[in-house]
């Protein structure tokens, strides 16, 4: 398991906040995102990314909207430190 890092814990409390899962909800590293406990459809991808890019200031483009950057929280977490700053 990797370390927690600032923006893991950042994009852990707004998956509890947007996705109403409460304060308490396990939220593990290796989460799946897409297919998973959560089972996100299309409007919580959308609530999602843009609840990201507004906590981040980054821009998600559309082609990123899938299993590469949505997979799991530690995909997730790859994808904004790598386009933040």
């Amino acid at each position: 398991m990797q370390p927690t890092t600032d923006t893991a814990v950042r994009i852990k409390a707004l998956l509890r906040r947007e996705l109403r899962l409460g304060d308490d909800a396990d939220v593990r590293d290796d989460t799946p995102l897409l297919g998973g406990d959560f089972d996100l459809d299309s409007l919580d991808v959308l609530l999602l990314v843009t609840s990201v890019e507004k906590e981040f200031g980054i821009k998600i483009p559309n082609e990123a909207v899938g299993p590469e950057a949505f997979a799991t929280v530690t995909t997730l977490v790859r994808f904004v430190d790598d386009h933040v700053g």
